[in-house]
């Protein structure tokens, strides 16, 4: 979905009947944020994975770009290859392994893959070596995770491996915290088996490359100075960890889910309404449908579950949601009209939704709430100027 400026007079009308806008002011301004919590003189490798956690990866990472972020992180080779079809030159970091068929795109689209086995730099190497290339990789280090990387002393001899090849560069060294801000004594330790890691490989005469491992989390929490760089992902789209909710910290929500609705109608008293009946009404009242439902990342659960705003009021969602609709008792709010904008996350006036209720309501996280918004919702990329 192309792009709209804001106008003085406030941004023009979505022609859909429910849209997502992503507020690209938010996003530079969370960047420069971030840069002031992880210090001076680090980079930022922007984390825009999972279609840059749902607000739309090409858009945001040209804005992030523009803002300064020196490099951007992927989870997989189509992300990377999106980027790349795009037009973006700027290094990126394929944060997951690859299967052998996907070593040979990666490394001929200048991605930079990880490594943390004696087979990933054997795959990566032989498939450099078949295009006569020398790739650039980065060594994961499980410190502690116990998901992705390498232990501590496979590290040491995979780094010395790659300073070895004719075929492979190490462009960095990292590692990834499991539970910054939560568990402190466990940090610490993840910290310090990757800073030996570091010594043993400078000691054995290898330059680890880039060095990162604080993610939202780390930098919320002030840990891991010792690095090159940090690896924002969920900050960047103005939202918190979890355990860091109650945090003053000046990040401003990008994302807003808002729908027009199709249809306003009465519920006399007693009837139900949607699959399964699931709300009946106990006077008369007012309804709007709302075309967005599963289908388009509101789950089910949201059955008589939740809220919107509607001329900066809260209105209930009644009744289940369907794969494309939903539906809303209005009988609180006078003279709604078809023409007025619902929000489920955003703003209008004082009122607001955000993501952090949305995911309570879900039992789940911010993270999933944003990424679980799917194509169909078309992106409004909203930019100043």
């Amino acid at each position: 979905m192309g792009s709209r400026k804001v106008s003085g007079e406030g941004p023009a009308r979505s022609p859909h009947r429910a849209w997502i806008e992503i507020d690209h002011a938010a996003v530079s301004h969370n960047l420069a944020v971030i840069r002031e919590l992880a210090g001076a003189g680090k980079q930022v490798i922007a984390v825009v994975k999972a279609n840059a956690y749902g607000h739309g990866d090409v858009e945001v990472s040209r804005t992030l770009l523009a803002a300064g972020a020196e490099r951007l992180g992927v989870a997989t080779l189509g992300e990377g290859l999106r980027l790349r079809a795009a037009g973006i030159t700027a290094p990126i970091l394929v944060l997951w392994g690859l299967g052998e068929p996907e070593a040979e795109p990666a490394i001929a689209s200048d991605l930079e893959p990880i490594v943390y086995s004696a087979d990933t730099v054997a795959m990566l190497e032989q498939a450099a070596a078949r295009l006569g290339r020398r790739a650039s990789v980065q060594l994961k280090v499980d410190s502690g995770m116990g998901r992705q990387g390498a232990e501590p002393e496979l590290a040491i001899n995979l780094a010395v491996a790659i300073a070895r090849s004719r075929h492979l560069q190490l462009a960095g060294t990292f590692s990834h915290l499991a539970v910054p801000g939560e568990d402190d004594s466990h940090t610490d330790v993840q910290l310090l088996r990757l800073a030996q890691v570091l010594d043993a490989m400078r000691s054995a005469g290898v330059d680890p490359g880039l060095v990162h491992v604080s993610a939202s989390g780390g930098i919320v929490a002030g840990v891991g100075s010792f690095a090159d760089a940090v690896r924002p992902g969920l900050m960047l789209y103005g939202l918190k960890p979890q355990w860091a909710l109650d945090r003053e910290i000046d990040l401003r929500p990008a994302l807003s889910v808002r729908a027009l609705p199709l249809r306003i109608f009465n519920l006399p008293a007693g009837e139900g309404i949607g699959y399964g009946l699931r709300f009946r009404t106990r006077g008369g009242t007012r309804i709007a449908t709302l075309g967005i439902g599963y289908g388009d990342g509101w789950p089910r659960i949201h059955a008589n579950n939740g809220h919107a705003l509607v001329r900066g009021q809260r209105v209930p969602i009644v009744g289940a949601i369907s794969m494309d609709g939903l539906t809303i008792d209005i009988g609180e709010v006078d003279g709604v009209t078809y023409g007025d904008e619902f929000a489920l996350i955003g703003s209008q006036g004082e009122a607001r939704i955000s993501a952090d209720e949305v995911a309570d309501e879900r039992r789940t996280i911010n993270y999933e709430v944003t990424t679980a918004l799917r194509e169909r919702l078309p992106r409004i990329h909203l930019r100043d100027g």
